[in-house]
C-alpha cells in the first residue's frame, strides 16, 4: 500500500499562504487545542479523497469564490480580486512513490484518477460527529442507523461492480446515487413523458442495480452480526446487539417510481447473560457503551473491506479524529490499544486529538512498546511514528494554523540552556526542567503502581507537585530502591533554583550549574527501565508438587500490568509486587474448579498457597519456594522474563 509523505493545504479553510506538512509516509499523532485548524485537516483529506466518487461541478464549487458558491472552501482572508483561479486554493498530498494528487479551482484530474478512487475506497475517517450520530436515534425515537451508514460508511465502501446505464459502478454511494435517480424517462405515443417499459433494458438494468444493492448490504450487515461481539468484548462490555436490514423496494408507475427506503435497524439482544429486546439500545446504554459499540461497528466495516482487496497504489489512511470524546480513562486506554493492536500495521494512521493528557498516554504507551525511557530519544527513534502539535496563531488581525513538530520538555529546556536557536534563558530552563523531572517521576511512578502514599491516601497525580514527588520517592526509597543520591541532589536545588524559577523573581540569581545538577538527575530517573512481564488480562500458572501425588495447580489471570524494573546501576530487572484483583481457578485431586476474586499481592498469593499444601501434604523433596521459578507465564518461568 501507499503512504502519505506530505500534506498541503493551501487558502483551504482555516489554513492561508502555507508550507507542507512532511509525513515521511509514517503513522501521525497531532495535538491541536480547539479552534487550531485540525478540523480543517480533516475537511482538506476528506474533499480529496471524495473527489474521486464526486463530480468536477461539485469539486468546483468547493474551490469556487465564496460570492459564487454556498459550498466554497476558499479561506476567507485569500486575495480573490482576480478570481477563483487566482487564490492559489488547493488540498495536495505527496504519497511515498512520489506520486502527487492535488485538487483545486483549475485542477480537476483527481476526479477521473483511478488510483485516488482505490485511495477513497480503502481509506476511512472516524470522528467524534460520526460516532455521535450512533446516539442520535435517542432523539429521534428510532433505532434506525440508515442515516449513519449514508453518512460515515457508504462513501467510503466498494461492492463488486455492476455495470449501469453504460457505467461502472463500485463504490456504494455512487450506486445509491444512480438508484435513487430511477431508471430513466421515455415518451409514449402521446408524447408524454413516462418511466421507461418494464421490458426496456434500462428497466433491466434499473432491477438488476436493486438487487445488487440489497444483497451487499445484507452480506456486510450479516458480516457485522457475525463479528461485532467478538469486538465489543475488547472493551471487556458484555452486552449483544442485532443489525436487522429491510430491502430497499420499490412499485413502477407510468410516470414516478415509488420507492421503500431500505433501513437498519439496531436491537440490544442481551445484557449481561441476560437475553432481552430493547428497540432503542441508545435509551438503555450509557454513552460510553454507545461510543464503543459505535467504533466497533465501525471497526467491523473496516474489516469487512479489507476482505475485499486492495488496489497495491492505494493510500490506506485512517484518519481518527477525537474519537475518544465520549470514553472514560478505561475505555481509552482498550481503544488505543485496538489501534496500536489491530489497525496500526493494517493503516497509515492518523490521529488527532485536543486532549493533551491523552497526547501524553499515548507517547508513553509507545515508549512502553518500544523500550524507551525519555520521550527526547523517542523522537529520535525510528518507530514509524511523526508527532506534532498545532496552535491557532494570531499575526495581526488574522489567525492561522501552526503545526510543529513536538518537542520533549527536557529538549526545550536544553535548548534555552545552551542557546540554541533562541536566548540562553537560565529561568526558562529551570521552569522546564522542572517540568520533566515531575513528568519522569510522574511516569514512573504510574507504571510500578504507586497509587497510594504511605498513609494509605490515593495520590491524585493531577495535582502532584515537585515536593511531593520528592516525599514519596523518599518514603517509597527501602522497597522500590530508587537512585536516593539523585532524589537528594533534587530536594538540595528544588528550593534554591527550581521552585523560584516558576514565580517572578528579578532580583534571584539563576545559576548554570544547578541546572546542571537537574539535568544529570533527570538522565538518572530517565535509565529506570520497565518492562511489563505480564500483561493485564493475561494468566499465569502456579503448579506445586505435593506429597499426596495430586496436580495442586492454579491459574491466576492478572487484572492489571506485571511489571519488572531496573534501576540505574542495578544488574537485574526486580519485579514490582502490587495488590491487585487476581481471578483464579484452582484444581485439586477431584478436580475442584473455583472462580475467586481476590486483591492481594501476587506473591503473598503464591506463597500462601505453598504454606498451607505444605502444611496439608507436605512438599516434594527438591521443591524451591522461589516464586520466581515456581509460577509460569507461557511455558516460562517468570526468573526467564527478567533477563
Amino acid at each position: 500500500m501507499s503512504k502519505i509523505k506530505r500534506i498541503w493545504l493551501n487558502n483551504f479553510k482555516f489554513f492561508g499562504s502555507s508550507s507542507p506538512i512532511e509525513l515521511a509516509g509514517e503513522h501521525l499523532l497531532l495535538y491541536g487545542e480547539n479552534g487550531s485548524g485540525k478540523s480543517s485537516l480533516c475537511y482538506g483529506l476528506n474533499t480529496l479523497l471524495d473527489a474521486a466518487v464526486n463530480s468536477p461541478e461539485k469539486v468546483q464549487k468547493q474551490f469556487a469564490l465564496p460570492s459564487e458558491s454556498e459550498d466554497s472552501l476558499i479561506n476567507i482572508h485569500a486575495k480573490m480580486d482576480e478570481g477563483a483561479e487566482r487564490t492559489n486554493a488547493f488540498v495536495s498530498v505527496e504519497d511515498n512513490n512520489g506520486k502527487v494528487y492535488q485538487i483545486s479551482y483549475r485542477n480537476l484530474d483527481p476526479c477521473q484518477d483511478t488510483d485516488l478512487l482505490e485511495s477513497n475506497l480503502a481509506s476511512d475517517l472516524i470522528n467524534y460527529q460520526s460516532l455521535f450520530r450512533f446516539q442520535i436515534p435517542h432523539s429521534e425515537q428510532t433505532s434506525s442507523l440508515i442515516d449513519v451508514f449514508e453518512y460515515s460508511v457508504f462513501p467510503h465502501l466498494s461492492f463488486p461492480t455492476i455495470h449501469y446505464h453504460g457505467k461502472i459502478l463500485r463504490n456504494v454511494k455512487t450506486m445509491i446515487k444512480e438508484y435513487n435517480e430511477g431508471p430513466g424517462c421515455t415518451t409514449n405515443a402521446k408524447g408524454e413523458h413516462i418511466i421507461v417499459y418494464k421490458n426496456s433494458q434500462e428497466y433491466n438494468d434499473f432491477l438488476a442495480l436493486e438487487a445488487h444493492l440489497n444483497a451487499n448490504i445484507q452480506q456486510l450487515v450479516d458480516f457485522i452480526n457475525a463479528n461485532i461481539y467478538d469486538k465489543i468484548q475488547n472493551f471487556e462490555y458484555d452486552f449483544k446487539v442485532h443489525l436487522e436490514y429491510t430491502s430497499t423496494s420499490h412499485a413502477k408507475k407510468d410516470k414516478r417510481i415509488e420507492r421503500h427506503r431500505y433501513n437498519i435497524e439496531l436491537k440490544l439482544t442481551e445484557f449481561e447473560g441476560i437475553a432481552v429486546n430493547v428497540k432503542y439500545p441508545s435509551k438503555f446504554l450509557n454513552e460510553a457503551r454507545m461510543t464503543a459499540l459505535a467504533f466497533c461497528i465501525r471497526w467491523c466495516v473496516l474489516d469487512y473491506r479489507l476482505g475485499q482487496g486492495e488496489a497495491p497504489n492505494a493510500l490506506k489512511i485512517l484518519l481518527l479524529d477525537d474519537v475518544m470524546v465520549s470514553l472514560d480513562r478505561c475505555n481509552r486506554t482498550k481503544l488505543i490499544r485496538i489501534i496500536l493492536d489491530e489497525l496500526a500495521d493494517k493503516f497509515q494512521i492518523l490521529f488527532f486529538t485536543h486532549d493533551r493528557s491523552l497526547y501524553s498516554y499515548i507517547i508513553r504507551e509507545l515508549m512502553n512498546r518500544n523500550g524507551i525511557s525519555k520521550e527526547e530519544d523517542l523522537m529520535k527513534t525510528d518507530i514509524g511514528w511523526q508527532f506534532m502539535e498545532m496552535f491557532a496563531c494570531r499575526k495581526g488581525k488574522i489567525s492561522e494554523p501552526i503545526v510543529q513538530p513536538y518537542t520533549s520538555a527536557y529538549t526545550k529546556a536544553q535548548k534555552y540552556y545552551q542557546g540554541d536557536e533562541c536566548n540562553v534563558d537560565f529561568v526558562a530552563s529551570g521552569n522546564i526542567i522542572r517540568q520533566a523531572i515531575e513528568g519522569v517521576l510522574k511516569t514512573l511512578f504510574i507504571r510500578l503502581g504507586i497509587t497510594k502514599n504511605t498513609d494509605g491516601i490515593n495520590i491524585d497525580y493531577s495535582k502532584t507537585m515537585l515536593g511531593d514527588y520528592i516525599h514519596i520517592a523518599k518514603t517509597h526509597f527501602p522497597d522500590l530502591q530508587l537512585p536516593l543520591d539523585a532524589i537528594n541532589a533534587l530536594d538540595s536545588i528544588k528550593n534554591i533554583q527550581l521552585n523560584p524559577s516558576s514565580h517572578y523573581n528579578p532580583e534571584l540569581d539563576f545559576y548554570g550549574q544547578e541546572l546542571e545538577i537537574a539535568f544529570n538527575v533527570y538522565n538518572t530517573l530517565s535509565e529506570c527501565d520497565i518492562r511489563i512481564v505480564v500483561p493485564k488480562g493475561e494468566e499465569v500458572i502456579i503448579n506445586i508438587p505435593t506429597q499426596d501425588g495430586a496436580q495442586h495447580i492454579y491459574k491466576a489471570t492478572m487484572n492489571q500490568d506485571l511489571v519488572s524494573y531496573k534501576i540505574m546501576g542495578q544488574p537485574v530487572y526486580r519485579i514490582r509486587w502490587i495488590p491487585m484483583k487476581l481471578t483464579f481457578t484452582y484444581s485439586g485431586d477431584n478436580p475442584i474448579v473455583e472462580h475467586i476474586a481476590k486483591k492481594l499481592r501476587l506473591d503473598d498469593f503464591y506463597l500462601g498457597d505453598v504454606e498451607y499444601l505444605q502444611n496439608k501434604y507436605g512438599i516434594l523433596d527438591g521443591y524451591i519456594k522461589n516464586i520466581l521459578t515456581g509460577i509460569t507465564y507461557k511455558g516460562r518461568m517468570l526468573r526467564d522474563y527478567l533477563s
